[in-house]
């Protein structure tokens, strides 16, 4: 077993120059592995810790920790992006799936160079190009060698000389620590060397703390448990946007950290952004009871300050965080989101010959196939995970196409045209959708199972319209550029009393709607009895002013059709006598209730 180590680092450490390097790791290239499996955590970006067995020709074995997304860098600068890697750290070997180069577009080959095979990297972009070259090892095995994908980072290292290492940091010109390590490697004229670098710091450098400014990475993101739907809600405002769509300049995006659920709404102006937000929050307390919201995570700005806002979320149990000014990941949901519907809109307008104002249809267009998408970390769409059921997206047509929707009945004719000519904007539910009016630009909605579509046809606004004529040849209108945030156009919008005014508006509202009596359920009127009823009511109520049935069985003088009760008859209805009294009865005056009843008089 010593001797197969001792050949197998014989070939890696004298096989390719090019492998060589500090900080880099072996790893094996396989054809039959299906995942790459990786020993270090420091390749993985995501990291969720399961324990799993893996299949080996000794049999399973349980060597998997965990799963998650990687991403390493090859000894020629390239960079593989592995979204279902393997983390074992007691695994013998690094192994890199074939699989895995082939999802980043690359291409496997083999060839021979001065009687040595290699294990070539190819891409075919426009032309064949060899990217990187793998060794053979004398087992008839491929290799090369991974690192993680380098950033520029503050020196931090100090040698076990005197001063010597800090002096050459300075000469140098404060490199970081890899390059530093680097350099000393492949140059010759200084006292340093390499074992003096040590991996631990002790002296800090002030030039590099204040003159290099890099944002690192998030750190590593192990999904222990993940949150419940509506525990964590994030929330953020795009705009100004230029040009305007109508009287709408801003949308914000609300964001559920756990399923992925999104809400997009558009804003006129920054100071309807709390009353949107309440509306949105009555809404998901309504339809979903079951999941209380915890906390909501919203942006410095301040159209997010509102007093009412924040008494109205305190009486709820809602906790309102903000996160560092200017440190936007702290809200990277919310932010990713709006980065991720400017993309997906911005290439649905280009595709159409709307106008570049028409940005609105297309950003709420947008966020319904957002909800259909599924998540970066989980096989299912947000709709899916939210609703339990599989969404149908049989109903999406192209946005900005053609759509022949009915004429209304009142403006039909006999012999004339049943349809007219849309533009066909998004949908409302899966049988509504949303259209606009060529000639007028107004949105209208109609049926999805009367309308024809044409995706191939992308009508404009308006008609075909041109500005000019050269050389007999109409030019087309140019389409402007869309802008998303306009900073020159924020003093348009300062912050005023409406949002606190709206939201008081709003609460006051559902304080009303709360306060209003349920007819069907009021628990302080319904009482139970202690003796069970069966098929029988077990009360029958009163009414005041109505008399009781006399002793001796007789009904009392009825009143005539149609008369309240408590009223009085000018002339009493006669009573008709039931057959015969009994003699022996005693002549007594019985108790009258009701004063309106005439006296009963007995006989002897």
């Amino acid at each position: 077993m010593k001797l197969i180590l001792l050949i197998w680092w014989m070939d890696v450490n004298y096989g390719c120059p090019q492998n060589k390097g500090y900080g880099r790791d072996i790893c094996l290239a396989d054809s039959a592995t299906t995942h790459t499996i990786l020993q270090d955590r420091k390749y993985f970006s995501k990291l969720m810790l399961t324990k799993a067995k893996v299949t080996t020709i000794s049999g399973p074995a349980n060597l998997i920790e965990g799963s998650g997304r990687a991403q390493i860098m090859l000894p020629n600068g390239t960079i593989l992006s592995i979204p279902d890697a393997l983390y074992s750290s007691n695994s013998r070997r690094n192994l890199l799936s074939f699989k895995d180069i082939r999802l980043n577009g690359y291409h496997v080959e083999t060839k021979k160079e001065e009687n040595m095979e290699y294990l070539c990297i190819t891409s075919s972009d426009t032309q064949k190009r060899i990217l990187e070259k793998l060794c053979e090892l004398s087992s008839g095995l491929y290799y090369t060698t991974i690192r993680t994908i380098e950033a520029h980072s503050i020196m931090d290292q100090e040698s076990t000389g005197s001063n010597a290492f800090k002096l050459w940091h300075d000469r140098l010109g404060h490199p970081g620590s890899t390059m530093m390590r680097r350099i000393i490697t492949n140059s010759k004229g200084h006292p340093l060397l390499t074992k003096h670098i040590m991996l631990s710091s002790d002296i800090f450098c002030r030039a590099c703390s204040q003159g290099k400014l890099v944002i690192r990475p998030s750190q590593l993101k192990v999904d222990v448990e993940s949150p419940s739907f509506l525990q964590r809600i994030q929330g953020d405002i795009c705009g100004p946007i230029h040009p305007p769509c109508g009287p709408f300049r801003y949308f914000m995006v609300l964001v559920d950290a756990s399923t992925r659920w999104s809400h997009v709404c558009l804003l006129s102006t920054r100071n309807m952004a709390f009353a949107r937000l309440l509306a949105q929050i009555i809404k998901l307390r309504a339809q979903f009871p079951d999941y209380p919201i915890k906390s909501i995570r919203l942006d410095n700005a301040g159209e997010f300050t509102s007093q009412t806002f924040d008494d109205y979320c305190m009486s709820l149990g809602i906790d309102i965080e903000h996160p560092v000014p200017h440190v936007h990941t702290q809200n990277g949901l919310a932010e990713a989101l709006i980065k991720r519907l400017q993309l997906i809109a911005r290439t649905l307008l280009m595709k159409t010959k709307l106008p570049i104002s028409a940005w609105g249809y297309a950003i709420l267009h947008a966020a319904s196939l957002v909800r259909l998408r599924p998540v970066a970390n989980n096989q299912c769409s947000p709709i899916q995970l939210v609703l339990g059921n599989q969404p149908n997206i049989s109903h999406l047509k192209i946005f900005g196409c053609a759509v022949y929707v009915p004429i209304a009945p009142p403006q039909r004719t006999k012999m004339g045209p049943q349809r007219r000519l849309g533009i066909y904007v998004g949908f409302d539910s899966p049988s509504i959708i949303k259209y606009l009016e060529p000639l007028t630009g107004d949105i209208f909605t109609a049926r999805f199972a009367d309308c024809d579509f044409d995706e191939t046809i992308f009508p404009p606004l308006g008609g075909e319209k041109s500005v000019s004529k050269e050389q007999g040849k109409l030019i087309p209108e140019k389409r402007h550029e869309l802008s998303w945030n306009v900073s020159t156009l924020s003093h348009l919008d300062p912050h005023t009393a409406q949002c606190e005014n709206e939201v008081r508006r709003i609460v006051h509202l559902q304080s009303i709607a709360n306060q209003m009596p349920d007819a069907f359920n009021d628990a302080a009127k319904v009482t139970k009895s202690h003796i069970p009823a069966a098929n029988a009511p077990a009360r029958i109520d009163v009414h005041d002013g109505q008399s009781n049935v006399p002793a001796n069985g007789s009904s009392a003088a009825r009143l005539k059709r149609g008369r309240p009760l408590g009223s009085r008859d000018s002339v009493p209805r006669k009573r008709k006598l039931m057959g015969k009294m009994n003699p022996n009865e005693i002549n007594r005056e019985p108790t009258i209730h009701n004063s309106n009843a005439p006296k009963r008089t007995g006989t002897s």
